[in-house]
């Protein structure tokens, strides 16, 4: 989806940038049972290898002179998703901003829609009990994280009632252990986690096994200056282990996965593009989540805050119902449900978050090669100022939307600047032209609204700061001229929008000197 040149179905599903360059590096699986000849694969995942992965990529970019944006479509809750684990902090060194025409890119996770999120205060001396309901048997993954400079004792009680602990914490710097009826336990004190995070944060780890019942985590606040926790169970998704969740203290969002937390990543997520899809034996097929409908967020998407607060969404990409092509001795071409042509090259159906990111990764490859000088941070700026917004994302930002749906030609045309010739930017009940553009030392702002509104118009940078405020207050219905000057700016590309009735609109203008 992302690069496809198409060719397989005679141009019918053409990827998003098909003229772009593929560098595909294998870097972990879910594994594969044994099909058509082909043996199984056993799932791996190693985050140890993710730099040495990012180093091959970005080697072979520098050797053919090009700009980069990597893909990594995978990743689940887990870990201090602060943006402070290991991973994160290779992500920004590597991709970070000032880094010219590398950009980094994995989806949020697909871990939203369930109750697999738990947050809450501890008090000195208080207990919270968080109650778990692990409805498979299996393996089950509680990950807990507290500050640095609070100390919680923990008790587990088991279904059968048998209670283990207390566990004293132990200092900074040190890990405490056990285990009890069905489950190991890991308390790490700041320093030694098992993600390497470099927040002051403390980390409690519990696996749990064995049948389906419920478990019950007692943390008791011995020594306590803020008294937050954020804790997350996996696996826990809308199509895999739903009945695994908290039953106490859930709170919803907070499911933007540790990678995705990278400070310089551009984290995206999906919405619904088309529900339902007719498999290549004329069967009706859907996805879990998808009867929200048409344009509407797909609930299994994973959504901010991150643990340490900020947005967690960049934009959220058509997801839910993707084509995309199928290598055919793939374990994916064996699953009639989801395949729409067969044959020696079929093709079939690609969703969740996985199946947004793509589209994001092709558009910014656009991004890229219109201005291959551009770093992360005006990559995600663009692609955040141009984003719509309709009556599914509400007032944006939010952490559910990120900057809205994101708009592929809009971003493209504010990369490269508008031009004259380009139609009027519409957006519900208005609609905004520029001329003349580019522009020296002036222009004109047209904005036409279909009912009178108040109007907000403003000018900003391609970082998204604001450079000025055009109009503020009620306009009448009809066409309005608003003489914006540019004679103190910069040459550049800059973004006018327009936000009235409850839309947004906006267009490039290009300052020359």
């Amino acid at each position: 989806m992302a690069a496809g040149n198409g060719r397989a179905s005679d141009g019918l599903y053409t990827g998003v940038a098909p003229d772009a360059d593929l560098v595909i590096v294998k870097f972990t699986t879910e594994g594969a049972a044994a099909h058509d000849g082909e043996p199984a694969e056993a799932p791996f995942y190693n985050p140890a290898l993710l730099p040495a992965a990012l180093d091959f990529v970005d080697a072979m970019a520098t050797a053919e002179g090009k700009p980069v944006v990597i893909l990594a479509n995978f990743g689940s809750v887990g870990g201090p998703m602060d943006g402070t684990s290991t991973i994160a902090r290779v992500i920004d060194e590597r991709f970070g901003a000032g880094i010219p025409g590398r950009v980094f890119l994995t989806g949020s996770s697909d871990d939203g829609g369930v109750d697999n999120h738990a947050g809450g205060t501890v008090t000195q001396g208080e207990t919270a009990e968080i109650r778990i309901r692990k409805g498979h048997a299996g393996a089950l993954r509680l990950n807990l994280w507290y500050p640095a400079s609070d100390r919680f004792t923990v008790e587990v009680v088991s279904p059968n009632g048998a209670v283990t602990g207390p566990y004293a914490p132990p200092a900074n710097g040190a890990r405490a252990s056990g285990s009890g009826s069905g489950f190991v336990y890991y308390h790490n004190g700041d320093g030694v986690d098992f993600f390497g995070a470099a927040s002051a944060t403390r980390e409690i780890l519990i696996d749990f096994s064995g049948a389906a019942g419920t478990f019950t985590v007692r943390l008791t606040g011995t020594s306590v200056a803020d008294g937050r926790f954020d804790a997350s169970l996996n696996p826990s998704t809308l199509y895999s282990r739903p009945d695994n969740v908290f039953e106490t203290y859930a709170e919803a969002g907070y499911t933007v996965w540790d990678a995705a937390a990278a400070r310089d990543n551009l984290p995206v997520n999906s919405y619904v593009l088309q529900p339902t899809w007719t498999d290549v034996d004329g069967a009706t097929q859907t996805y879990p989540g998808n009867d929200v409908g048409m344009g509407e967020l797909w609930p299994g998407s994973g959504v901010g805050p991150t643990y340490d607060g900020r947005l967690g969404i960049a934009v959220s990409a058509p997801g839910q119902g993707n084509i995309t092509p199928y290598a055919p001795r793939s374990i994916f071409a064996t699953a009639r449900y989801s395949v729409i042509r067969d044959g020696d090259a079929p093709y079939g159906v690609l969703g969740f978050v996985s199946g947004a990111a793509p589209v994001v990764t092709g558009i910014v490859a656009l991004l890229l090669d219109a201005d291959p000088t551009l770093d992360a941070a005006q990559v995600r700026a663009a692609l955040e100022q141009t984003a719509r917004t309709d009556a599914f994302t509400g007032v944006v930002p939010n952490t559910q939307w990120g900057y809205g749906k994101v708009d592929a030609y809009a971003a493209t045309a504010l990369v490269r600047g508008g031009t004259a010739d380009e139609p009027d930017a519409r957006s519900g009940g208005l609609s905004l032209t520029t001329a003349p553009n580019p522009a020296h030392g002036g222009t004109t702002v047209t904005l036409t609204l279909d009912a009178p509104s108040s109007a907000s118009v403003t000018l900003s940078d391609l970082l998204g700061r604001r450079v000025g405020v055009l109009h503020e207050g009620p306009l009448g219905a009809g066409a309005h001229r608003i003489a914006a000057d540019l004679s103190g700016l910069p040459a550049g590309v800059y973004l006018v929008r327009v936000e009235a009735g409850g839309a947004v609109v906006a267009r490039t203008v290009t300052v020359v000197r």
